[in-house]
């Protein structure tokens, strides 16, 4: 069953019409709904009086009423196109359709609830005779009140910044999906960058078995290449695959490379306690590559290679002889600088990757944060 996320409900709601909408009408119920306990909570005089609801229903719809003519016609296609004139003349619209709005609507409210005109006899006759004028009296009364202007401000602040966040979110959402997009094309260019040099190498050595003539070993070699290559298809869109499978492949690897190498002294020294834990596939091949690359081939050549788990790390290294003049450059040459990219990618700020040489030893570790 999919968790419902912060993302996923806003996917939801960017994605379906309906969800959209219901969420503006939770909006402005619950916005209704806050001003309503505010007055009940408070010593508002007419708390006890249908105004307790009736005023902050007034108000939302007010609200509202300006809300969506300016955010979604006045402010995208007059404010930001700079159609200064046009959007002053609107707004000030907007601004007159408001103040007749609440005029209206607040004589409509004393003009019906008698509990409401009774309190305000009581409490503010002066004001109360201003309602019971006549409506051209009321909006001018509503016109030149200061705080008209502020509670329009301050209800539109909450909605606009709400808007507003979402608006930044889905393009913060659509430059990550972008993001990750360009990182998985770029993935999948590395690792087509992996194969065919092995497979190179892999189809000389098949060549060379074939000319002399060993059919035992160009079997075994057809079937290795085969194992290797239904691995790296099967495992070429996955993000991660179990360490024993890649350790597996090492072991593969190493097999066929040794047929090139035979003069080379190989070892693997491997000391895993959970072999199950997930790693990116085909992560250590470059490191195999370039030291069988660049090998003397000499009886006195090495390759040494180790893979242990210590304190949830996994830590690979690899040691071998090289023939200097053919060494690209100290940090190994392409396949080690892809690995680089990779590992930026799978384990930001978790990994570390060293190399060293010697007149005749190059060296590499790798270590990185099991996840």
């Amino acid at each position: 069953m999919r968790t419902l996320t912060l993302e996923h409900i806003f996917e939801l709601r960017n994605s379906s019409k309906i969800v959209r909408i219901a969420s503006h009408i939770l909006f402005w119920v619950l916005f209704f709904a806050s001003s309503f306990y505010l007055i009940k909570a408070s010593f508002d005089p007419y708390k006890d009086t249908a105004l307790s609801y009736l005023s902050p229903l007034r108000n939302t719809l007010g609200i509202a009423l300006i809300y969506y003519p300016l955010m979604y016609r006045l402010i995208p296609q007059l404010l930001k196109e700079r159609k200064w004139i046009k959007f002053i003349v609107y707004v000030s619209l907007l601004f007159i359709a408001y103040i007749v709005f609440e005029a209206s609507g607040e004589k409509i409210v004393f003009y019906y609830c008698d509990e409401c005109v009774v309190k305000a006899q009581e409490i503010s006759p002066d004001y109360l005779s201003i309602i019971q004028k006549g409506l051209i009296d009321n909006i001018l009364f509503k016109g030149s009140q200061i705080g008209l202007i502020f509670n329009l401000l301050s209800g539109l602040i909450l909605p606009f910044a709400i808007k507003n966040s979402l608006g930044y979110y889905k393009v913060y959402a659509q430059n990550l999906q972008f993001t990750k997009d360009k990182v998985q094309l770029e993935l999948n260019f590395l690792k087509a960058q992996v194969n065919p040099h092995f497979l190179f190498n892999t189809l000389n050595n098949l060549y060379g078995s074939i000319l002399k003539e060993r059919t035992e070993q160009s079997a075994e070699i057809v079937t290795r290449l085969s194992n290797f290559m239904r691995y790296s298809l099967q495992n070429a869109d996955r993000k991660s695959i179990p360490l024993n499978e890649e350790i597996d492949l090492i072991n593969n690897y190493i097999e066929l490379e040794k047929i090139r190498v035979n003069n080379t002294n190989l070892s693997f020294k491997c000391e895993i306690e959970n072999k199950l834990c997930e790693i990116p596939p085909l992560l250590f091949i470059p490191l195999l590559e370039n030291a069988f690359k660049y090998t003397t081939d000499k009886p006195e050549a090495q390759i040494n290679i180790t893979l242990e788990e210590r304190e949830d790390k996994l830590h690979f290294s690899i040691q071998n002889n090289y023939n200097a003049e053919r060494q690209p450059s100290k940090t190994g040459g392409f396949g080690l600088s892809n690995l680089k990219k990779r590992l930026d990618l799978y384990y930001p700020g978790k990994h570390t990757l060293e190399t060293s040489k010697t007149d005749s030893l190059f060296c590499v570790e790798l270590k990185f944060e099991l996840l």
